[in-house]
């Protein structure tokens, strides 16, 4: 074990070479020209000569910001050292002169080295026997800062911080060469920026708001002071939890400071008494980043920038390294969330329900035609807090809105009816497409079913039988209607459809679904009524895109990223393309319109007699053009609402995220959130019309269809199918006038016209006379549960038929 009599003298002599070395490269530099006597100096001399006369100087890590789409609202910072280089002239004078008198008082009359500091440094410790006084410069701290930072492996980094007269060689050539490339300010400058002061102050900026809340251009003499005196040694001259000896040291350091900046003649001693008495004053702000703290209800959103982020290449080559770019890079990242819209959002997302639910509600605003996220709000609270009984809830950060593998999404019910339809429009199958929507379908499709081993879904409501369109069948939200509808595009068309719109399958069991129907027409029926689980993020873009007229935008959290140059980076720009012809999304978007009672510009009906929309309350409180589509599960299991103008488009659901089989107490709530979120933010966006579609998607080519009523069923089905129709047989046979076997009539009428292709049904007559109106009988067939249709023969109110009494 070292001796205390040898430790002293080992750093003695330490800084004896010290001073010798940095005496010869003093002589080196002052006088090339003069040979020096031995060979120990002209060792040094040479080995000094032969450093590389410039230093790399590094970017400085920087906190990147994430703003909000007004430039302003910041929702998070990310930093792995919180720093903000600013200029000089953005740092108080008081401030540039404190570091100078507590650091290097003779800083603007060196030239980087400082002969008569190094002298004076080996005399005082010399004396005292210990290292008690240092002798580098402002300059060769701030060099010695840039070769850690430069520093690309471990050893470089010991080179550069270890207690050796190589280093101090290196740092003394290379001040001396940095003193020739930029001026005092500048060096001043820099120093100011790359300087640790403690408590998470990477630089003066953070310093100054960690200490006292306010810019470097605000500080006052005394704050100057005492963060100057930090410089030194930010942990032992630290105020702010220091336990052991509390604000005293800080106090006796910013005493030191203010007296030398007395000798240097910045203030009077006056002044520096009155800075003495001061109170410390300290007001510091939170040294905290990521999402979790940053501003309260855009966590979700932050969370998905920041796995947005992780998850682009542009960034690095792995997740670590591109999370390391965010931490480091300084950038100033103007999202595309919209504080208005996001308040709104959030607003009617309370109002609905409260974060301590079990259920989960939530809504999602995109602009189509560029895929700018604009609101993402739910009812939980972002963050890792514990919460109460063991619940998960109301903290999370699982991404509930936008979705993941851990987190695929929930049942989105009818909503997907769209990409059906989109599938059919594709092929040319227009809107008028007339199909009979019975009350239960037996489809062609494998799955488990009391009658059978075939899917055979029912209408939610027996009012939904009958003869429909395609848009009447979307208006209305007949299940019946677009199973057959998915037996004529295909399952595979319409998985096709969804993908190409925005919607991605997380889940194991629906990927499997989906390669099950690429190679088999009886596989996922259940596609069209939406058995898949998606995200609220995925139905807002995927409408988005319908609203774009088929443009597809690639969703994004950012609107602009601009580096600490003030270069602006391409990952801020949209990424779209065309996956639709716009005549086939104006003919979704027309159809898209009778859920909400809004009506088609191409005056195919919404509704079949008797029937009626589904979200009407949406089209009553939006006055301008909006389309949109409501969406249940068997049993309740998760609600939904899309709805979209030209301009904006937003999904909402209601569901359980950790049990998916939990009945939801209101599906009807997205419906709500939707309509009182659009009535509040749509009137700041102008009003837009939908595009008419052709009139080839919206009628197709029509056709009369033959009167084969009295026929027989064979000869009926020659005949509709020569006329261009396809044909179904109803063998549940019905009271006609027309003998027992023959046909009864059609539906849709002989003697209307239908769209080419379109399903024509033939009722088969049992020979009995019905005693009741025609057109009550197809309403009673219908719903039977109708109050008319319980009024029996005889009874006052019974609905005759014309001639019968």
């Amino acid at each position: 074990m070292t001796s205390r009599p040898d430790r002293k003298l080992a750093n003695s002599l330490s800084l004896l070479v010290c001073g010798i070395l940095a005496g010869v490269v003093l002589a080196a530099v002052a006088f090339p020209a003069v040979g020096l006597s031995g060979m120990g100096a002209k060792k040094a001399a040479d080995s000094f000569r032969d450093l590389p006369a410039e230093i790399r100087i590094p970017p400085l890590p920087q906190t990147t910001t994430l703003l909000a789409a007004d430039g302003k609202t910041v929702l998070a910072s990310f930093f792995e050292e919180n720093r903000k280089v600013v200029p000089l002239e953005d740092v108080a004078p008081v401030m540039r002169q404190a570091i100078v008198a507590a650091e290097d008082t003779r800083f603007f009359e060196h030239q980087g080295v400082d002969a008569r500091g190094i002298v004076r440094a080996l005399v005082r410790n010399q004396t005292t026997g210990e290292v008690t006084q240092g002798a580098s410069t402002l300059t060769q701290q701030y060099v010695r800062s840039v070769l850690k930072y430069s520093a690309a492996n471990a050893i470089q980094f010991k080179a550069a911080t270890e207690d050796t007269a190589a280093r101090k060689l290196r740092e003394v050539r290379y001040a001396i060469a940095l003193e020739k490339e930029l001026s005092k300010n500048q060096i001043l400058e820099n120093y100011l920026n790359i300087t640790f002061f403690g408590n998470g102050g990477y630089g003066i900026h953070s310093a100054s708001e960690a200490y006292f809340g306010k810019p470097p251009s605000q500080l006052t003499l005394p704050e100057a002071a005492m963060i100057a005196g930090l410089g030194q040694d930010p942990t032992q001259y630290n105020p702010v939890g220091n336990d052991e000896f509390g604000t005293r040291p800080a106090l006796e350091r910013r005493t030191y400071v203010l007296r030398q900046m007395v000798k240097m003649k910045y203030i009077t001693k006056g002044e520096a008494d009155a800075a003495e008495k001061a109170p410390i004053g300290l007001n510091p702000k939170s040294n905290v980043q990521g999402c979790e703290y940053g501003r309260a209800n855009f966590g979700f959103f932050c969370g998905w920038f920041l796995d947005w982020w992780q998850a682009n290449p542009a960034f690095g080559r792995s997740t670590t390294e591109r999370l390391g770019m965010l931490r480091k890079g300084g950038f100033r990242i103007v999202s595309t969330i919209d504080v208005k819209m996001q308040k709104a959002a959030q607003k009617q997302v309370d109002r609905g329900m409260s974060a301590y639910n079990r259920f989960a509600t939530g809504i999602v605003l995109v602009q189509p035609g560029t895929g700018r996220v604009q609101a993402m709000s739910i009812n939980r609270k972002y963050g890792i807090h514990k919460n109460p009984g063991g619940k998960t809830y109301p903290y999370t950060e699982n991404p509930l809105l936008t979705g993941s593998t851990i987190s695929p999404g929930y049942q989105a019910g009818s909503t997907f009816k769209m990409f059906t339809m989109l599938a059919a429009l594709q092929q040319g199958i227009p809107l008028n497409h007339t199909l009979y929507a019975p009350p239960q379908f037996v489809s062609q499709y494998i799955g488990g079913c009391k009658s059978g081993r075939y899917y055979c879904p029912k209408n939610a409501d027996g009012r939904m039988t009958g003869v429909h369109t395609m848009s009447s069948g979307f208006g209305e939200s007949a299940n019946t209607y677009f199973v057959q509808l998915e037996q004529e595009a295909s399952v595979k068309a319409a998985v096709a459809a969804a993908q190409s719109a925005g919607v991605v399958f997380r889940g194991k069991k629906d990927n499997e679904n989906i390669k099950w129907a690429q190679n088999s027409n009886q596989a996922w029926g259940s596609f069209t009524l939406g058995t898949a689980q998606v995200s609220p993020l995925d139905m807002a873009n995927a409408y988005a895109t319908v609203a774009a007229r088929g443009k597809y935008c690639k969703p994004t959290p950012i609107r602009s990223i601009t580096t600490q140059t003030g270069v602006t980076l391409p990952a801020g720009n949209p990424s779209c393309k065309k996956v639709f012809r716009p005549e086939v999304a104006d003919a979704a978007n027309d159809a898209a319109r009778c859920p909400v009672g809004d009506g088609t510009m191409s005056g195919v009906s919404c509704t079949h007699p008797g029937g009626g929309a589904t979200a009407t309350s949406v089209g009553s409180a939006i006055d301008r053009p909006i389309a949109g589509k409501t969406g249940t599960t068997d049993d309740n299991n998760a609600g939904w609402f899309v709805g979209y103008t030209p301009n904006l488009a937003a999904a909402s659901f209601v569901a359980n995220p950790d049990k998916y089989f939990d009945t939801v107490p209101d599906s009807h709530l997205p419906v709500q959130i939707v309509r009182d979120t659009f009535a509040s933010v749509l009137p700041i966006l102008p009003v837009k019309n939908f595009v008419r579609t052709t009139k080839k998607l919206s009628y197709g080519t029509l056709l009369l269809v033959p009167d084969v009523k009295g026929a027989t069923p064979d000869e009926a089905v020659a005949r509709l199918r020569y006329a261009g129709f396809s044909v179904s047989i109803n063998y549940d046979a019905e009271d006609s006038d027309q003998p027992p076997g023959r046909v009864a009539g059609t539906d849709p009428d002989g003697g209307s016209y239908v769209s080419k292709g379109s399903s024509i049904r033939i009722n088969v007559s049992n020979g009995k006379k019905s005693k009741r109106d025609p057109r009550v009988d197809k309403l009673c067939k219908a719903d039977p549960k109708l109050p008319v249709c319980k009024i029996k023969p005889g009874e006052p109110g019974f609905p005759a038929a014309p001639g019968r009494p």
